[in-house]
């Protein structure tokens, strides 16, 4: 099962913080052995080198943990900069977030969007379009007039065409984005 690239991946896990909190534990009673009775130190000994082992592992974990985060939020960044040039080539555009997707069909999905200008959430059906899309996505649109209308109402369902979706990027990477 592939994982949302929409999603920032978590830093920490579980087995990372176990065996760090395991690590520390045997360094203090090792250091404590050391510092008792000769016969004993062996087993000191024993346990500093337990204690280096699962040191490691438990670096290694934090090490590739934090290389996939940096690098979601460099790719985020970059797809973020993508959709502001868009953005900024187009006369009218709309932002909208993918909350939940329903339905996946080859013609199209059913989708739950929130209009981020407006906050407003509604179902909608997207065509099908090139790029592979995930809760959490923003998109970049260009409105329908046809079916939106400024002090009109909302339609019950928006219909978004291939031709009006420009790009996308990830809902939570806007403020590495922004700090940028």
């Amino acid at each position: 099962m592939r994982t949302n690239p929409m999603v920032k991946p978590q830093t920490s896990s579980g087995w990372a913080v176990t065996l760090t909190v395991i690590s520390c534990v045997c360094l203090t009673i090792a250091i404590r052995l050391l510092l008792s009775q000769q016969a004993v130190a062996t087993v000191g000994w024993a346990l500093v080198a337990i204690t280096f082992v699962l040191a490691g592992i438990a670096a290694a974990i934090w090490i590739v943990k934090i290389r996939h985060c940096k690098a979601w939020i460099t790719s985020a960044v970059q797809q973020w900069e993508h959709f502001s040039t868009v953005k900024s080539q187009l006369g009218v555009t709309a932002e909208v977030t993918v909350l939940d997707i329903h339905a996946l069909d080859p013609t199209g999905t059913w989708v739950t969007i929130r209009w981020d200008k407006f906050g407003y959430v509604q179902r909608a059906w997207m065509e099908a379009i090139s790029d592979e899309i995930w809760r959490g996505s923003v998109l970049l649109i260009s409105p329908d007039p046809a079916q939106i209308q400024v002090h009109g109402p909302w339609p019950e369902i928006y219909y978004l065409m291939a031709m009006d979706y420009h790009a996308f990027a990830s809902a939570q990477a806007l403020p590495y984005f922004r700090d940028s």
